[in-house]
């Protein structure tokens, strides 16, 4: 976190660039970041800030290829409106290191948070989920964006919830006293905490001050005018597809069986985790419940992650249990019979629902079962095994369930 080769002491008042960008809040963070909001004193306009922490921002070549020439997609296609553009890149040297510094629009929440921003406190809940006509223009917008990615040879590789964005309203004209920090402690909004050491000596690596990231949902776009972004291209997860790298940050439950088994990846992979969130959107819970218990053991997690595909979506492949998947044999009998693993208390093998019946459990009232098989054989025709036969972003745009 806040030590050398990790995140920037960003304090409130900080200014970047020469003065160019003066820090009035904190919008977020993530493993390789923190957010702000900033004003630019240059432009008279105000910006999302991320600064990357220093390790990340040593080797941030491919990054910034990436990001170069999705801001040239925007002049080209109309669809690059779906992807969230840099307007401008720089480091910074400070205590930690030198970071990477990233300029973008100003954003709302996340997908991952929206709905639980819009729920009164008192009415909230787990599982919220997004009613259908949303989380369907939500889709939609992912697609538009993954299409350009995907033509232009950029694989995201970590498509969740949280690296999807709602735009906001033009906030420029709002002073800053009105979107500052708010440290009143009220509501949603606990106040600051100070840091300090216990030893009582002075910290140069840490900020002299913790926030908690506020959003600014009050000002998101809703209803038909509501638009999502596809971003966070910094860090180490996006990468071009002629050159992948040997492992990705994607999120466990939305990784891809090649993620898993070792394989060619590409932006197939963009693709399945698409498909679960299809389901996660719309229900609230995540399609495969994969769950690290011990962070040494990694191979019992991905087993498990591996058995759910046989039960939810279909029987794994010969050549996975005979070659691919050397420890199918703890699992499997040579009749494909299930031998494990066998819960404490429990006389058979722990076997999940499939995808119909999973769907039909978390599914939304207004979704009858027309529409609840039309939706489960789309994800069906996305979580496919083979990364060859699944349908590409532009495809998947031609789908009735997304023309409606």
């Amino acid at each position: 976190m806040y030590r050398p080769g990790g995140f920037h002491p960003v304090n409130l008042g900080d200014a970047f660039k020469n003065g160019q960008y003066r820090v009035i809040r904190k919008l977020g963070y993530g493993s390789f970041s923190t957010v702000w909001l900033a004003r630019d004193t240059v432009n008279s306009r105000y910006v999302a800030f991320k600064v990357m922490d220093a390790k990340s921002s040593l080797n941030a070549a491919t990054e910034l290829s990436i990001l170069d020439r999705i801001s040239e997609c925007r002049l080209e296609d109309p669809l690059a409106q779906y992807i969230l553009t840099t307007l401008d890149t720089f480091h910074h040297s400070g205590p930690n290191g030198t970071h990477l510094c990233l300029v973008s629009e100003p954003m709302g929440p996340s997908v991952a948070s929206l709905a639980e921003e819009l729920t009164p406190l008192e009415e909230w809940k787990v599982n919220i989920s997004y009613p259908t006509p949303m989380a369907k223009r939500i889709l939609r917008h992912v697609l538009r964006g993954l299409k350009v990615l995907h033509a232009n040879g950029i694989v995201h590789a970590d498509l969740q919830p949280g690296n999807l964005l709602v735009a906001i309203s033009n906030i420029d004209q709002l002073s800053e006293e009105v979107l500052q920090q708010d440290v009143s402690g009220h509501g949603r909004n606990p106040a600051p905490e100070a840091v300090q050491r216990i030893d009582g000596l002075e910290d140069e690596w840490a900020p002299r001050y913790l926030f908690l990231g506020q959003s600014l949902v009050q000002y998101a776009k809703l209803g038909q005018e509501l638009q999502v972004k596809i971003s966070d291209f910094g860090a180490v997860q996006a990468f071009w597809s002629r050159a992948p790298p040997s492992t990705t940050v994607t999120p466990l439950a939305l990784r891809s069986p090649e993620l898993i088994l070792g394989g060619k990846i590409g932006s197939s992979i963009d693709i399945w985790s698409f498909g679960c969130l299809i389901f996660e959107l719309l229900t609230g819970v995540s399609l495969f419940s994969v769950v690290v218990y011990f962070e040494d053991d990694r191979e019992s997690t991905d087993d498990e992650h591996i058995l759910q595909m046989n039960d939810i979506l279909e029987p794994l492949p010969d050549v996975w249990l005979q070659k691919t998947w050397t420890r199918a044999g703890k699992y499997f009998g040579p009749g494909r019979e299930r031998l494990g693993p066998i819960a404490d208390g429990q006389d058979e093998p722990y076997v999940d629902d499939p995808l119909e019946l999973r769907f039909k459990e978390y599914r939304p009232k207004d979704i009858d079962d027309e529409e609840a098989g039309m939706i489960t054989s789309l994800i069906r025709s996305i979580l496919r095994y083979e990364p060859s036969q699944r349908p590409t972003a532009e495809e998947l745009l031609k789908h009735s369930w997304f023309r409606e």
